[in-house]
């Protein structure tokens, strides 16, 4: 009965810990390190909190108890036994003999625990089988101790301080790298004849990845559990959300230790192809997202775990009575020590714990995948569109590996599709076509890379300021401000005699919104642009920089054939309490342009000065009711 409790609350506990993380994850764009986190901590704490707060006895508002065995009444023979003081042998006799059927009568819990441990062992033994007859395929494979692949792996080794022993080996019947247990990468032999040098780095810097993370043990750990506790669907999906973040943290790293993430992306292309031309490839596995920080992520999943102990439901075995009862049996009780309601587990449908499983819309990403290579460029512009817009996140490698077609459309198209995808992995190839020959590549690029705030290099965007197209020059501007590159100032600051009026409009703006003091010099230069948006623009910058403007120069600015900047420099006059522009202010009042009329009107009510006022007073008698109600409001403002 002990046993069988247990597992009921394990039922309660995982399935609220594994449930919370699941609504985390998909509410929510986290990094892959704090995903696999969380799964991990939910997968392993369901154990542990049953067992903690069952060993500690803890109470929490709701207690589940199971219902007691029932026993059958004793006889009126057994009865007078118990009620003498002394019974006679033959009594004890008949007393003992309906306590002794009743015990070696099987409960239900104690069925339901021999159920559980018969389906759990067998389904443990066929997982260990299926292990076993991978190693059984692996039995041809020979180690490789020299040659180019022993020499990269060697190098890898050093450059990423990777201090482990590994033992790598080739085999025939595989067609997908794979990392056994914690020191062995074995290879396919296609490895050597199929893929070019960077192609072979990055295939064993992602091997070396699963094995410096350890992953075969978590992902053993995880499938046992899964097959132990079966009755807990959650643990599935558990099991792969880390398959996935798995697969995408070890190509993280590798992109990471080895600089190239275009190789590895063709290199993951032909591996899929790979596995698609034999049913005996190991899986590649599913990519997918998620910003959070991973310390404030596991010290929440540390107070999850206390609170599932504290106060999720504990189910406990009913007390052993010391005598059988009189009554014919006890019913099943519920006890809640706050309110008589019951609570139960929620448990996901089953089409949301399966969620991801495969079926059409793996169909038709492999199908459209498939094209990215047709021989038709206007097919594979419109597949690289099309993956775009389904939002797989499979299809991250295959069209990072289309970056380097040969017709500029389809890289413009592969570009779009990551964009939308929004996977951090394309951020460095994307990076890379800033050096593309064609300019629409380039501005695709630029436009692609404004999808992220962190992790886009800044270098190669500061590059293309000096780039022959205006609009390349633009776009590399828009950029350095939504990046906030600061340290860019200077490089955008030189542009403020740009050819373009609308690259010297943005200069501006990205300077005032950079708050960099460095850029006040440029954006003052701005003022006298011959180009009306510039010079509007300049005004505004530097008000949000606090920068002094000259009074002399602000008045020219009132005096500005464009209404806008008239309108503008009336504005900062009042805001700034500039005295001296009063009379200008005074006919401004007049001014062909209502917005300018009311600016100037209001600028006034800002001046503490007995000539603005006379100037509001003369305001009152303006034809226009606009100016006559701001000169109303002025004067009551303006003592």
């Amino acid at each position: 009965m002990t046993m069988f409790a247990w597992l009921l609350t394990y039922l309660i506990h995982s399935t609220v810990l594994l449930g919370l993380v699941w609504l985390v994850t998909r509410r929510r764009r986290l990094e892959p390190a704090v995903s696999e986190l969380l799964w991990k901590v939910a997968l392993l704490a369901g154990l542990v909190t049953g067992t903690i707060q069952s060993r500690l006895q803890l109470s929490p508002p709701a207690a589940v108890t199971l219902p007691a065995a029932s026993l059958p009444s004793p006889s009126p023979a057994s009865d007078a036994g118990h009620e003498s003081a002394l019974g006679t042998t033959s009594t004890t006799s008949r007393t003992s003999t309906p306590s002794t059927t009743s015990a070696s009568r099987p409960s239900l819990a104690l069925l339901a625990v021999l159920l559980w441990g018969a389906i759990a062992l067998a389904s443990s033994l066929y997982y260990v089988a299926r292990r076993l007859i991978l190693v059984g395929r692996l039995a041809d494979r020979r180690p490789v101790r020299d040659g180019p692949l022993a020499t990269t792996l060697a190098e890898l080794q050093r450059t990423t301080g990777y201090r482990g022993r590994v033992r790598l080996t080739m085999a025939r019947t595989i067609s997908s790298p794979v990392a056994l247990g914690l020191s062995e990468i074995c290879v396919p032999e296609l490895a050597l004849s199929e893929l070019g040098a960077e192609q072979q780095c990055s295939m064993l810097a992602h091997e070396l990845a699963h094995l410096a993370r350890h992953d075969s043990l978590w992902l053993v750990g995880a499938s046992l559990i899964e097959r132990l506790f079966f009755f807990q669907p959650l643990n599935r999906l558990a099991r792969r959300e880390l398959e996935t973040t798995a697969e995408y943290l070890s190509d993280e790293w590798a992109m990471r230790k080895t600089g190239s993430a275009v190789s590895l992306a063709k290199c993951l292309a032909t591996v899929a192809e790979w596995i698609q031309a034999s049913p005996l490839g190991v899986p590649v596995g599913r990519l997918r997202q998620s910003p959070a920080s991973r310390r404030g992520w596991a010290v929440l999943a540390t107070l999850g775990v206390a609170a599932t102990v504290a106060a999720a439901p504990r189910v406990t075995s009913p007390p052993v009575p010391l005598s059988a009862p009189r009554s014919g049996g006890t019913a099943a009780t519920i006890q809640d020590t706050t309110s008589a309601t019951k609570s139960s587990p929620v448990v996901p449908p089953r089409h949301i714990v399966e969620r991801g499983s495969g079926g059409e819309d793996t169909t038709v990403v492999n199908a459209l995948i498939s094209r990215l290579k047709d021989e038709n460029a206007g097919v594979r512009r419109a597949a690289a569109h099309s993956l775009g817009q389904l939002g797989d996140l499979r299809a991250v490698p295959p069209l990072i590996a289309v970056l380097a077609d040969s017709d500029g459309e389809v890289r413009s198209a592969a570009v779009d599709a990551l964009a939308d995808l929004e996977d951090p992995r394309a951020i460095g190839p994307i990076a890379g076509l800033l050096k593309d020959p064609v300019t629409d590549v380039k501005r695709n690029a630029l436009g692609a890379l404004s999808h992220w705030e962190q992790g886009v290099p800044t270098a190669p965007v500061v590059a293309l300021l000096d780039d022959g197209d205006a609009d390349v020059r633009h776009q590399a501007v828009d950029l350095l401000e939504h990046l906030h590159a600061r340290s860019a100032g200077s490089a955008i600051a030189r542009l403020i005699h740009d050819p373009s009026a609308d690259v010297r409009s943005a200069v501006v703006q990205a300077l005032g919104n950079l708050r960099e003091q460095s850029g006040i010099a440029a954006i003052t230069e701005a003022l006298g642009d011959p180009n009306a948006d510039v010079r509007q623009a300049a005004l505004g910058a530097l008000n949000d920089l606090r920068a002094p403007i000259a009074e002399a120069t602000l008045l020219n600015l009132m005096k500005d054939p464009n209404a806008d900047v008239r309108q503008r420099a009336a504005e900062l006059a009042g805001e700034r309490s500039i005295v001296a522009a009063i009379p200008q202010l005074r006919r401004l009042i007049d001014d062909p342009r209502g917005d300018v009329r009311e600016a100037a009107t209001e600028a006034l009510g800002h001046l503490a000065d007995p000539t603005a006022r006379q100037a509001l007073q003369a305001a009152l008698q303006s034809p226009d009711p606009k100016v006559r109600r701001a000169a109303a409001e002025a004067l009551g403002q303006n003592r």
